[in-house]
């Protein structure tokens, strides 16, 4: 990190030419939907460096050091499908936004009769209607492509510094004959299963519903909003709010224990990529403590044993949690060079701070801190972290993205992203976590 900010510091006169910053669509409808906490502001994709495979397949590399050569999809390649038939979405588009390279309008000239062919080309004109640039592009195929129409079709052809495993989408994993329907044996043990977890999601529902009914008071009912409820419930979160006083966030301490809920877990399942914490449904210690000021706003972080995650929160004007969110591991990656930390980080087209990012299932997120149609700076945490060897301060630079989960209610309805370059004494990092909101009265913090 700290040869990367040198090298970024001489390039300011002059720069290096590089892939100009790309100006994305504005992110799509309810796909960064606030949690209702008032300081909450709301990658498209993210890029390949150090293998990360983000927004890839890990044998390809859309990053730097990657096949790709450190290519950046323009904005009208932004929220397209992952694939088109056997064909790999962005491969689609990067092929026509390099039309002039050999061999790559001849792609499209031996696969024209390709079913992937013609949904990608359907998706094209549809999105070519509103944008001026990706018509030029798409005209400039056509005229090249009647040039070509008495040619014979290979429909077998690649580009001949095309991988094939870059081109063609992941196969999807067929269905085990255990899993089918009608197996023998097989059906019902499954039936089983779903006997067993829809029980445990009933027990599990009861217990937090008697537990919050039993932290009212004075008869008032609870709102709708999960913050409402924990702004209602504060009394049974922290003791100190009984007689009256704030709450101090001093006492969030290494060894104090929590129930973490998993009841939010067992509803959101394959809609959500956060899973839950290890030792949930039981009390659990609290093996560190972070404070994280920065953006205008101080943050609290509960982090549990064995680096499973954390839990975020943000304590409004009376001291109680107005946010509460659960972040658990989605991947690592480890930057070896400038160029891959200027993937995540450079000041111009960095993936941290882009108005979209696109984790590897292909689902995009809205940025959530401060949502628009360019990239901005992320924010700079500086974290006090405290656990049993005492305290030490690390540098955050961050960007938090969102996306309903599609699933129905009560299921989370939101889902979040935070991508994290980290600095941890001579240490570097990015980290990529998924969460989800979570009511902080039913964490029963003791």
């Amino acid at each position: 990190m700290d040869r990367y900010r040198t090298q970024q510091q001489q390039q300011q006169q002059p720069q290096r030419e590089r892939t100009p910053p790309v100006t994305a669509p504005p992110p799509r409808s309810g796909s960064g939907s606030a949690s209702g906490s008032g300081w909450s502001g709301g990658g498209w994709q993210g890029g390949g460096g150090s293998g990360s495979g983000w927004g890839q397949r890990r044998t390809g590399g859309y990053g730097p050091g990657g096949w790709y050569g450190g290519w950046r999809p323009p904005g009208w390649a932004y929220g397209s499908r992952p694939s088109f038939g056997l064909w790999d979405g962005l491969f689609l588009w990067f092929l026509l936004d390099n039309l002039s390279r050999p061999g790559y309008a001849d792609w499209f000239h031996n696969h024209q009769g390709d079913p992937g062919y013609a949904e990608w080309r359907t998706e094209a004109e549809r999105r070519a209607q509103d944008d001026p640039d990706l018509r030029r592009r798409l005209d400039d195929l056509d005229t090249r492509l009647r040039a070509q129409e008495d040619r014979p079709r290979d429909p077998s052809y690649l580009p001949p510094d095309v991988p094939r495993d870059v081109a063609q989408a992941e196969p999807q994993t067929p269905p085990s004959p255990g899993e089918s329907d009608g197996g023998s044996g097989g059906g019902w043990g499954t039936l089983l299963l779903l006997i067993v977890l829809v029980g445990g999601m009933v027990v599990a529902v009861t217990a937090l519903r008697r537990r919050s009914s039993g932290s009212r008071s004075g008869g008032s009912a609870m709102t709708r909003s999960p913050w409402g409820a924990a702004a209602s419930t504060a009394a049974g979160i922290v003791k100190a709010k009984a007689s009256g006083a704030s709450y101090e966030p001093s006492l969030f301490r290494v060894g104090m224990t929590l129930t973490p809920d998993p009841t939010p877990f067992l509803l959101g399942g394959g809609a959500i990529k956060a899973t839950a914490p290890e030792g949930a449904g039981s009390m659990v210690s609290v093996a560190a403590v972070g404070t994280l000021t920065g953006g205008g706003v101080t943050l609290h972080r509960l982090y549990l044993p064995g680096g499973s995650g954390f839990y975020q929160l943000h304590l409004g004007a009376g001291g109680a949690p107005d946010e509460c969110r659960w972040f658990s591991v989605l991947d690592e990656v480890h930057p070896t060079d400038n160029d891959e930390w200027g993937f995540w980080l450079d000041p111009g087209d960095g993936m941290i701070g882009y108005p979209q990012f696109q984790t590897k299932d292909g689902k995009l997120y809205g940025r959530l801190w401060s949502p628009g149609a360019s990239r901005i700076a992320p924010i700079t945490f500086d974290e006090t972290l405290t656990d049993h060897r005492g305290s030490r301060t690390r540098r955050l630079t961050a960007m938090l993205y969102a996306a309903p989960t599609g699933a129905a209610d009560p299921a989370p309805r939101t889902e979040y992203v935070l991508v994290t370059a980290v600095e941890d004494g001579g240490e570097a990092w990015v980290e990529v976590r998924a969460g989800i909101d979570v009511n902080p009265a039913s964490l029963s913090l003791a």
